[in-house]
């Protein structure tokens, strides 16, 4: 018997030990509203009775999967969690009821950024509620507003640890160029706090225009000059191409995910953007990224799905790729139309590592 167990140790012994992950996989998705407008609040087949019908899952169960294998994912909130009846003087007001935020906790989403053209919609008592109602779930969330007013506002930072890797996230809506500085010292603080990733969420652009506006490739370049690894961009309600900036990803507009107002006249296409990076000594160096090319649905459902056609698939790929050649530029190389994959070999994108 003694022989027995000590054959036991020293096969155990001998074993190679779990190898640390090698690799970090982040997930990037568009616009989430887990509510409607105000003047449809609770209506038969909107949003917020699908899921009185359905359980707080639903409208990430056709996902989910993709949304848990990977190592982080982050969405953009687009909602007021509130039961305030006095809102802005607006078409889309956006709420749902705090409980309704509990499908945060059912969606493989780790963080959302608040800031954006709907977080004030029912003014600063709402976005208070809303950061309230995610601090109750312990739910991680970023953002600055009104930044320099204790009164009026807030200025959160994410910082996470992710297998090892500590990152960090910043989220600025409808940047300007005043707002350059303010960016800049919040990565500085980020990097001073040990991160050595750097997440830009910027809500920015055209609604429903299918390419960012010329400043927009100004200033997400200005942002990676100030350190930031990759700009995550929400707002359109569209995709929009991705660009590379000194090996670093920009991603314009990720599109709507899933949406409680919806216009039928929206590009319903999106995609889970997934970047996966490998560590080095110096940090993490971007492998591969790759689109899961998704398109989400309205009224009745509104529960986003894999799209899965040949036709369907190439049809999102190739709203990816940028039209033209910018000085200092990198597009999606045009084999990304068929594989919805890009690898980076020297800071360059292509179709083969």
């Amino acid at each position: 018997m003694k022989k027995w167990l000590a054959i036991c140790l020293l096969l155990i012994l001998t074993l190679p030990l779990a190898a640390a992950a090698e690799e970090l996989t982040f997930s990037f998705i568009g616009d989430c509203s887990i509510g409607e407008t105000y003047q449809r609040k609770g209506e038969k087949d909107g949003y917020t009775w699908m899921l009185d019908q359905n359980g707080m899952d639903w409208p990430f169960s056709l996902l989910r999967e993709y949304l848990e294998d990977d190592d982080y994912t982050f969405a953009n909130l687009e909602v007021v969690f509130t039961s305030r009846k006095r809102h802005a003087d607006k078409v889309y007001p956006l709420v749902g009821e705090p409980r309704y935020a509990e499908v945060l906790l059912h969606s493989g989403v780790d963080a959302v950024n608040t800031v954006n053209n709907h977080c004030f919609d029912f003014y600063l008592e709402g976005y208070q509620d809303t950061m309230a109602t995610l601090d109750a779930l312990n739910f991680p969330h970023f953002g600055s507003v009104y930044v320099g007013s204790k009164t009026n506002g807030q200025d959160v930072l994410l910082t996470a640890e992710v297998e090892g890797v500590k990152i960090g996230a910043l989220g600025f809506t409808y940047p300007q160029d005043s707002d350059l500085k303010l960016i800049e010292e919040r990565i500085k603080t980020l990097r001073e706090q040990g991160c050595v990733y750097i997440i830009a969420s910027l809500h920015w652009g055209r609604e429903t225009h299918a390419y960012p506006e010329t400043w927009q490739l100004r200033y997400a370049r200005s942002v990676i000059d100030l350190g930031a690894d990759i700009i995550w961009g929400h707002h359109p309600h569209v995709l929009q191409p991705v660009q590379f900036y000194k090996g670093k990803p920009i991603l314009y507009s990720t599109g709507n995910f899933t949406f409680g107002t919806m216009s039928s006249n929206v590009d319903r296409d999106t995609g889970i953007f997934r970047l996966t990076y490998e560590k080095t000594e110096e940090g993490l160096e971007l492998d591969h990224l790759e689109v899961i090319p998704c398109r989400t649905t309205g009224k009745g459902d509104y529960r986003p799905y894999e799209l899965t056609e040949t036709e369907d698939r190439e049809r999102v790929f190739k709203k990816l790729i940028y039209p033209k050649e910018v000085q200092n530029m990198l597009r999606l190389p045009s084999e990304f139309v068929q594989t919805g994959m890009v690898y980076m070999v020297d800071g360059i994108p292509t179709a083969e590592k």
